[in-house]
């Protein structure tokens, strides 16, 4: 991992939480600073409802508008449920989970190499809904001739933030069903 100062860096962003998270370890480690350009790629048609989709977007943007000591831009393609769906029921192997964030990490990686963006993470490193280490294992598949620097993240730098929305699900109609089903199977046995 490189760790010297970046000029710019693209970030996959889920939600506001995690994209905190990431810019916090990154300034830890001394890879970014106030003349870091950072782009913010909040690409995540597996969100869902579409409230949900627009309740973390609004988030990001909250905490994007109140840093006042990076330049930040956010870049928000399309939202299109069906490329999530497509993805995940065309599958030839491996889970769920794995199609969507090979999804998004193919959409993160084809992005940065249209814009010729070297250095990339994905905030999906730092959230305890993921699994990072198939996440890498996908970012080194889809990077297989090292054309990028992809920086893994600690998700030891899981910091408490507050003053914005923040989910209880990974976002896909999946997770929400689970934790609807978990909510009431907790308020079940706790009568």
């Amino acid at each position: 991992m490189k760790t010297e100062n970046l000029n710019q860096i693209l970030i996959h962003t889920c939600c506001a939480d995690c994209f905190l998270n990431a810019i916090n370890f990154l300034i830890e480690k001394g890879m970014i600073d106030e003349n870091t350009n950072i782009i913010s790629l909040y690409f995540n048609p597996n969100i869902h409802p579409r409230t949900e989709y627009y309740a973390r977007l609004d988030a990001l943007k909250k905490v994007i508008s109140e840093s006042k000591n990076f330049k930040i831009k956010l870049v928000v393609p399309d939202y299109k449920p069906n490329d999530y769906i497509q993805a995940i029921t065309s599958r030839k192997q491996g889970s769920r989970c794995d199609s969507c964030w090979e999804l998004r990490l193919r959409y993160l990686f084809e992005f940065a190499r249209e814009k010729g963006i070297k250095d990339i993470t994905s905030t999906l490193l730092t959230s305890h809904y993921q699994d990072k280490q198939v996440i890498n294992d996908i970012a080194k598949e889809i990077d297989k001739d090292n054309e990028f620097n992809f920086i893994d993240i600690d998700e030891s730098c899981n910091c408490k933030h507050y003053g914005f929305y923040k989910q209880n699900y990974c976002g896909c109609c999946f997770s929400l069903t689970e934790k609807l089903i978990s909510k009431q199977s907790n308020n079940s046995t706790s009568q």
